[in-house]
């Protein structure tokens, strides 16, 4: 009766701490390394998307300052990512203008991606604006 009282819980216990994920390799977060947009390209800094669930994150971090961060809904179905609805985090009333959004090479308040690469170190998506290649962090 013990023996099996503690197989019970461990099988218990073990699925009680698998995480909840409904986008597969998407979710977690991933540091933006290189864009490519009308034949240049960019190496950004310290630029970050997360994927959880039906939410978006990106910010970006500076050496002296609070980093700069907004929350978005996110859309992922078959190949195609969606980001939209941006606000700043902790001040939700605050929208994010474009202008903001494209300091995360973000060029609309509604982003539609097709992923080109999705694996567990590499995303690579491709939008209107030009193609992206992000690292897992």
């Amino acid at each position: 009766m013990k023996r099996l009282f503690i197989i019970l819980f461990s099988a218990l216990m073990f699925v009680a701490c698998d995480k909840v994920y409904i986008n597969g390799d998407l979710d977690g977060m991933w540091q933006l390394q290189r864009v490519e947009r009308g034949g240049e390209i960019a190496a950004p800094v310290d630029i970050y998307y997360s994927f959880q669930r039906h939410l978006t994150f990106v910010s970006k971090h500076y050496d002296e300052e609070l980093p700069l961060r907004y929350l978005g809904n996110l859309h992922y179905s078959g190949d195609t990512v969606v980001m939209s609805g941006f606000r700043k985090f902790l001040e939700e009333e605050i929208v994010a203008t474009v202008d903001a959004l494209s300091g995360f090479y973000l060029y609309s308040d509604s982003t539609v991606f097709v992923v080109e690469r999705l694996d567990d170190e590499t995303l690579v998506m491709r939008s209107s604006d030009g193609r992206y290649t992000l690292r897992r962090w």
